[in-house]
Order: C-alpha cells, then sequence, then structure tokens
C-alpha cells in the first residue's frame, strides 16, 4: 500500500523490517528517534536524512493544562535540534486557517512570542537583553495566494536572514491512534502535503540555506488504512478536531517560547501570548 504517513516511526514500522541499513532506532520512555543517515535508508523509509523525534502525549481532546511536563519535555526536544549560536529565528505556520484538520500551522503562530520588533533600547529597560528574535508568519496556501509555501519563506527569510526557520504544519498519519497523541520534530525540514498525496515545494536548509526545523502533529488518517482499499483518497479526522488543533497548537506555540527565551518564566510567556 501506498505510503500515506508523515510521521517517519510509521514509516519505519511498514516497511516490516527490523533492521535498514542508513536507520536507526531508539525508544525511550515514550520518545522515538528515527535517524536516517545516508541515501539508502532515505529510500527504504521514504524519508530525507535527518532525526525525526516523535514524542507520544496525552490526547489533545482532553487537555486542560500543558504545564504538566509536557511543554518542558517538548522544548527540551526542540532545543537539541536547533543549531548554535541560534539567535535570529523565523516560525512559520503552513496551512489552511479555514479547514480545521489543517489550521495547526496557522493556529500555532497565535501563540508564538515575536519579538523582532521589539527595540534593544526597550529590551533593556524589560530587563530582557538576551530575548532571542523572533519573527512569525502565516503562509496560507496555495489555492488562496498563488504563491507557494517556500517561496514566500525564502522571500522572507532573503530580508530577515533567520539563523534558523521552524516550520509547523498538521501531519497525516497511518494509524488514528496516533491522531492527537504524536508530535513530530525533524531537522530535515519538511514537504507540506505529502502524507496526502499532495506535494507542494520542499522547505528545507537545501531551498532556503537556512537550518529547517519542522513540527507536526497528525490531524488526518487515510480512509484506505482503514478499509484496506488501495484506491480510496478520502481522509477523515476526529470527530474533536477543533479541540485537538487549538489545544496541539497551544503546546507547540509554548514549547517555542520557552525554548527561545529561557530568561521568562512558562507562565509569564503563556500570559504573553494566551
Amino acid at each position: 500500500m501506498q505510503n500515506r504517513t508523515d510521521l517517519a516511526v510509521e514509516s519505519f514500522e511498514s516497511s516490516e523490517k527490523t533492521l535498514i541499513s542508513g536507520v536507526t532506532v531508539k525508544e525511550e520512555n515514550g520518545v522515538t528517534v528515527v535517524s536516517v543517515t545516508d541515501e539508502n535508508g532515505a529510500r527504504e523509509i521514504g524519508k530525507p536524512i535527518g532525526r525525526y523525534i516523535t514524542v507520544e502525549v496525552e490526547s489533545f481532546v482532553n487537555d486542560t493544562d500543558i504545564f504538566d511536563g509536557r511543554l518542558s519535555k517538548t522544548a527540551k526536544i526542540l532545543k537539541n535540534l536547533l543549531p548554535a549560536h541560534c539567535d535570529n529565528i523565523l516560525v512559520a505556520g503552513l496551512g489552511n486557517m479555514d479547514i480545521t484538520a489543517d489550521a495547526l500551522g496557522p493556529k500555532t503562530s497565535g501563540y508564538v512570542f515575536a519579538t523582532r520588533h521589539i527595540s534593544a533600547e526597550l529590551r533593556r529597560r524589560m530587563g530582557f537583553e538576551n530575548l532571542k528574535s523572533v519573527s512569525s508568519v502565516c503562509t496560507g496556501v496555495l489555492g488562496e495566494t498563488g504563491i507557494e509555501s517556500a517561496e514566500i519563506i525564502k522571500g522572507i527569510a532573503n530580508v530577515i536572514k533567520p539563523s534558523c526557520v521552524i516550520a509547523v504544519d498538521a501531519l497525516a498519519a497511518s494509524s488514528a491512534e496516533r491522531l492527537g497523541t504524536t508530535v513530530q520534530f525533524s531537522d530535515s525540514g519538511i514537504s507540506p502535503g505529502s502524507g496526502v498525496g499532495n506535494h507542494r515545494f520542499e522547505i528545507s536548509e537545501k531551498t532556503l540555506g537556512v537550518p529547517v526545523i519542522s513540527i507536526g502533529i497528525p490531524t488526518v488518517v487515510s480512509t484506505a488504512v482503514i478499509s484496506g482499499k488501495e484506491d480510496s483518497s478520502l481522509f477523515v479526522t476526529p470527530r474533536e478536531i477543533d479541540r485537538l488543533t487549538e489545544q496541539g497548537a497551544k503546546l507547540i506555540g509554548m514549547s517555542i517560547n520557552v525554548c527561545l527565551q529561557p530568561d521568562i518564566s512558562e507562565q509569564d510567556l503563556y500570559a504573553l501570548v494566551g
């Protein structure tokens, strides 16, 4: 069956192999790290060379409080993926705000603490001299803008010269159990829509010239996976998709804030954006 997932761990599982040359898998405390180290590994599981870190979390459907350890855990994972001396960051929310299952990226942007416009003098007066410069943008979708998300991000990057881009997007899974219970981080960039067969321009260090970290949560699963019929091209979402995307966006946005602004407490950051 065609690979219908954006999750590297599912791509590895679907290969039905316990060992693949060029791929290593480590699992500990609900965190699975899939490392694709060469072109053979990339071909075998259909993912570019890089690290893919999958975090299992409590379902966002029942989520009431992100300050239960998950926020610190995900922020730490993101920090370990960022390049050294990363002080100017562009956060890009990918997707369509008008389609709930595809609204994770735009909703996440609403929780990102943007700071690039804060002057050095104001930072000094506020006591936040070490505040990292953060910009946030929602790219929209090709059908609305006529412009590829990768082209928008590259145009902005050419002006503000970020040291890193963090791209957030909704993902497709091949297992309904992973919808809203999984967060994937990767340092390989992202190809928006690949899991649903709608490949767009790649957003990666190769295309932008700066490191790209991608973060996503599965929000859809193919009916072909559920029914076993290869010719099915439909995707379904949980009925609680509104809460899933909202709470997922909150966790991702706050993880970005906590990772980038360690001098400000989690609660104060949430007060600024929540």
